[in-house]
């Protein structure tokens, strides 16, 4: 009743009454001449509708009960009943509909007909709704002894029961309000349908009815009923079943159909009870069909709805960066990411053979774990396995560090493991290891120098050549101590700095190097060294980091030269004919770099073998070098030509335009990469 709504409440009653009005002369009209008894009473249903909508409101409650009360008793008598049979059957009437909403909206809070239960419960309601509006009649006639008491009560619920029923649940449907679009326009077939099925009706109720000496076979006007239920919506089906009860009281009353020749009690609530069992086979199948449309239409959108999640999941699953495999309780994949593919490899997600054949898993001391220690066999066992580092050993040589969590499935299906690659992060640690190490070598064997001569110094005997000897040895240690200090920092700043780029004459950097090292005092056994500079090519550059990387590459140049004669280093710059980015060479004659160090000599702590016995180190300069090139978007390597020594070949920016994206002119704000060298 959800579309009445909007009316006004005083029009509603107007309308109501004049509903009852109409239903109470055509229940009259209903009578059979050979017994008194009607064959439909239509204001049972109009005064349950109009207490259902006024329920709760004390007020508009009041009006209904009483407007029904009043109409009743007065059509009652206007057409003919006894004036106290009028009163009581007045009285009736409004018990009956408020029993009957009292109990339809107890086991129906929504006041809908949408399913086969509503409606069940309708009926139930109705049932015992008539039989408390019958009793209080039969208490009436019999107390003022109006009538036969037995006799009227049965009539009475069985035709407010199907009138009650029929239509209340008819105006249910009608005024409900159904969510959704608009039901698209029937096409022409379907017009032609329920021309058919209004004919074929029709047709089964006239051979039913019509014939002098009729057969008893109402029965076959049912399958009219069936049809409506299957093919019709709702409203239009109950409404098909409610003009299908009209005909048969019509005809009835007119002395036709398989009744008339019964007594008229018996007659009357045959054809009543009939009416009703047509009129419920329509709606029953109708509403089923609803419910099963209904129940359709939710599973469509649960499917859609849980293949999105899936799809979600997938998508999530699929861009993690960790590794997801999940198997089945015999091991086999059923479900695996990209990163899973990638840390474990395309050909080990197969099944067919056991894990410790098909990876190289081990401890992270190096011991292989055995097929039951395996995370994932723990969790198909029923374990939760949680942050377990293994290493896995790849054929190809590569050591993968991986920190794995497994989990078992419900009910024993399996067991999901997430591999996170630890790799990098374990190198890291064992950088930031090497890193301690170093630091605490390298700076405690200066510190030993220092306490050594100190304690020497503190001898009263020592002549001043003897003490002048010692302090220049002291001022040695702590010059290297103060070198490997600042070598630190360098590393430092070079991962974290800002780039503040502009053009760098290369000139003027370079020649400031080589003259400030021309007027440093050499060391007694130091070679001479022979600076040659060819510089053609600027570049753009931050010249706080680019002057940084001339003196780690000149530095490292006259650390590793020639340990007789003299050193040679030959530092020049030019344009690259194809990318334009300026390239600039350092090449010593020196002792070179081993084949096998050449890539290595640029990462952190790091120093070849020839270079760790000829002179000290931190390991660091050329990492330094390294980052710097990298944070302008260039490159670095080393190369061994033929005549020996090494040749350092940095590329770098000649231009604004060729600085990585993100790093302005003259601007800072943009960090140095910490990529290459980890």
């Amino acid at each position: 009743m959800q579309r009445m709504a909007a009316l006004p409440p005083a029009v509603l009653h107007v309308l109501f009454a004049a509903a009852l009005v109409t239903a109470v002369y055509i229940g009259r009209g209903t009578q059979l001449e050979t017994s008194g008894y009607a064959l439909a009473w239509p204001a049972a249903g109009a005064g349950f509708l109009w207490v259902l909508w006024a329920w709760p409101r004390r007020v508009g409650l009041a009006v209904a009960l009483s407007g029904v009360f009043l109409l009743t008793a007065l059509l009652n008598a206007l057409t003919g009943l006894d004036p106290d049979v009028a009163v009581i059957t007045g009285i009736g009437n409004p018990v009956q509909a408020l029993a009957a909403v009292f109990l339809f909206t107890r086991f129906v809070p929504g006041r809908t007909q949408q399913s086969v239960g509503e409606y069940m419960w309708l009926a139930a309601a109705a049932v015992v709704a008539t039989g408390v509006g019958g009793a209080v009649i039969a208490a009436g006639a019999y107390a003022t002894g109006a009538g036969n008491v037995v006799q009227g009560f049965l009539p009475w619920v069985v035709r407010n029961t199907v009138s009650l029923v029929a239509i209340g649940s008819v105006a249910l449907v009608a005024t409900r309000t159904v969510p959704g679009p608009s039901p698209a326009r029937h096409s022409t077939r379907r017009w032609i349908e329920y021309a058919a099925l209004a004919g074929a009706t029709a047709l089964l109720y006239l051979v039913s009815f019509v014939p002098s000496n009729p057969l008893p076979i109402a029965f076959i006007t049912l399958p009219a009923n069936i049809w409506a239920g299957l093919r019709l919506t709702t409203g239009w089906a109950m409404a098909h079943g409610l003009a299908s009860g009209t005909l048969l009281v019509w005809l009835t009353i007119s002395g036709h159909g398989p009744f008339t020749g019964l007594p008229p009690d018996t007659a009357a609530y045959l054809a009543q009870a009939f009416t009703f069992v047509a009129f419920s086979v329509s709606a029953v199948l109708a509403l089923n069909g609803e419910e099963r449309l209904r129940l359709i239409a939710s599973l469509s959108e649960a499917h859609r709805e849980a293949q999105g999640a899936t799809q979600l999941r997938d998508v999530v699953i699929e861009k993690m960066y960790d590794g997801v495999i999940a198997v089945d309780a015999a091991g086999s994949v059923l479900v695996h990411n990209t990163a899973g593919a990638r840390w474990v490899g395309e050909s080990g997600l197969r099944s067919d053979v056991p894990w410790t054949a098909r990876y190289d898993f081990r401890t992270t001391a190096g011991v292989p774990l055995t097929e039951e220690e395996l995370p994932l066999n723990r969790a198909l066992a029923g374990e939760t396995v949680e942050r377990e580092s293994v290493d896995l050993h790849l054929p190809e040589g590569e050591v993968r560090h991986l920190s794995v969590d497994a989990v078992p499935l419900p009910a024993g299906q399996g067991a999901v493991i997430v591999f996170h690659n630890v790799t990098v992060e374990r190198r890291h640690q064992q950088d930031l290891a090497r890193f301690a190490a170093v630091v605490a070598h390298d700076l405690l064997t200066p510190l030993t120098v220092f306490d050594g001569w100190l304690e020497i110094l503190e001898e009263e005997e020592l002549t001043e050549e003897e003490r002048a000897s010692v302090v220049r040895r002291l001022s040695r240690a702590s010059l290297r101590m103060s070198s490997q200090i600042r070598a630190l920092l360098d590393y430092s700043l070079a991962k974290a700095d800002k780039l503040t780029p502009g053009p760098v004459d290369v000139n003027a950097v370079v020649s400031a190097i080589v003259d400030l090292r021309a007027a440093l005092p050499a060391e007694a056994d130091a070679p001479p060294v022979d600076f040659r500079l060819d510089l053609r090519s600027d570049v753009y550059a931050d010249k706080r980091l680019f002057t940084q990387l001339m003196e780690n590459l000149i530095g490292n140049a006259v650390k590793y030269g020639p340990a007789d004669g003299t050193a040679v280093v030959a530092v020049t710059s030019e344009k690259d004919p194809e990318t334009g980015w300026t390239r600039i060479r350092v090449a010593d004659n020196g002792i070179g770099v081993p084949a096998g160090d050449r890539e290595r000599i640029f990462t952190e702590f790091h120093r070849s073998a020839n270079g760790a016995s000829r002179a000290p180190g931190t390991g660091l300069g050329l990492a330094i070098c390294r980052r710097i090139v990298e944070s302008h978007g260039g490159d670095i390597r080393v190369e061994s030509p033929p005549t020996g020594g090494a040749v350092f070949v940095a590329t770098l920016p000649a231009t604004s335009e060729q600085l990585p994206a993100g790093i302005g002119a003259e601007a800072a704000g943009s960090r140095v990469s910490a990529g290459g060298a980890s």
